[in-house]
């Protein structure tokens, strides 16, 4: 018998031998994938697991999935989130989150599904403990092929590892006495921000800016818990705060302060040109502008300057223009008319009278006869 023929029927069994071995063993092999297989993740927050099939070449018809975590350290927020690869639950995804387990079963299509990357579910943990805490795929997890019970070409799987810490610190409270309201404008431009003290911090890190979402770096500047700053420009500014808790910075935390030191424009109060007065009134007109804030208020008061000796003054008063002054006195009268800004700060003008007769006023920029009024 030569060598070649003697191949040729090596060959011929291999290949019987090979025909009649079952499906499994023929099988590339199936796996089941946990993605992210690493992570870090705070306490209190939620992160999304999702478990990928790869099918090996062969078309799959069922799958099971069963996975273990440490319910100490993560709770199941739900088992299935979004789409799926899988055709129809065989039972609906189930989990405990006493006993830290998850179960997933479902089907697929009559001809089955091959994909190399089939997502079966996105689950979603809630990390409730710090630590570092693994996700994995039990021994009863099974890929099925076939009919009725099916062959289990299941062969590789992989686990989840991730690093629960502790949550950071939240932003501090911040106050000030100096700028209380921070929907409200102050002249002040020297603020002083107070903040409680956090159980554990070893320092903070501040920032003040325009910019209402900045962010201190991430530099310790003091462990005291007020801080003052001097000449501040005209505007809204931000102060950020933000404090550390062992190495980790916690959130920041903002506090807006308005800040105006310019008085209102200059303003010149005037009589209107041939304005027929109210009765014995004369009417005095004024109006200013704040480029910042903007006009709150006006108020008036009058100063009797007719005895040098023994001017008096009358109280301010809140006062919308025009304002009227009675002619039914004689004297000199000076009337000062102050605009406030929406800070406090105020520019005050003033404009002089004087009353002859009840028919004849005499007052800056014209005279007034019988109501009328000549520039």
């Amino acid at each position: 018998m030569s060598k070649n023929f003697q191949f040729l029927i090596f060959s011929f069994l291999i290949l019987v031998i090979l025909s009649m071995l079952p499906l499994a063993v023929r099988a590339e092999g199936a796996s089941l994938s946990i993605y992210p297989q690493t992570g870090t993740f705070t306490v209190g927050s939620t992160f999304d697991v999702s478990v990928f099939l790869n099918t090996g070449g062969e078309n799959v018809n069922a799958v099971r999935v069963d996975l273990k975590f440490d319910p100490e350290k993560l709770q199941v927020v739900t088992p299935a989130k979004g789409l799926s690869a899988v055709g129809v639950w065989v039972f609906p995804p189930s989990f405990s989150n006493t006993k830290g387990e998850i179960s997933l079963q479902g089907g697929f299509s009559e001809k089955g599904i091959n994909t190399s990357e089939g997502l079966i579910s996105v689950i979603v943990f809630e990390a409730i403990s710090s630590g570092s805490v693994e996700v994995n795929f039990l021994d009863s997890s099974k890929v099925l092929v076939g009919e009725k019970e099916g062959i289990n070409i299941l062969t590789s799987l992989n686990r989840g590892v991730y690093e629960i810490v502790p949550s950071p610190p939240k932003g501090p409270k911040i106050f000030s006495e100096s700028h209380p309201d921070q929907n409200k404008w102050y002249k002040n431009n020297s603020p002083v921000f107070s903040w409680e003290k956090i159980e554990g911090a070893t320092g903070f890190s501040y920032k003040l800016d325009d910019d209402p979402f900045g962010e201190p770096d991430n530099i310790v500047d003091t462990d005291s818990t007020s801080i003052s700053f001097d000449k501040v420009e005209d505007g809204i500014h931000y102060f950020h705060l933000k404090a550390k808790k062992g190495e980790v910075w916690g959130g920041t935390s903002h506090f807006k302060v308005m800040i105006d030191t310019r008085p209102p424009l200059s303003f010149k109060p005037h009589s209107a040109p041939f304005s027929l007065t109210a009765g014995d009134y004369l009417l005095i007109y004024f109006g200013s502008n704040d480029l910042l804030t903007g006009i709150d208020h006006y108020e008036v008061r009058i100063a009797n300057l007719t005895d040098p000796a023994n001017v008096t003054f009358s109280g301010w008063t809140r006062q919308d223009s025009p304002f009227r002054i009675s002619t039914q006195q004689k004297g000199i009268f000076s009337v000062m008319i102050r605009a406030f800004d929406k800070a406090g700060n105020f520019q005050e003008e003033k404009i002089q009278l004087r009353i002859f007769s009840p028919p004849l006023v005499l007052v800056e920029g014209g005279v007034q006869i019988k109501g009328f009024f000549f520039p």
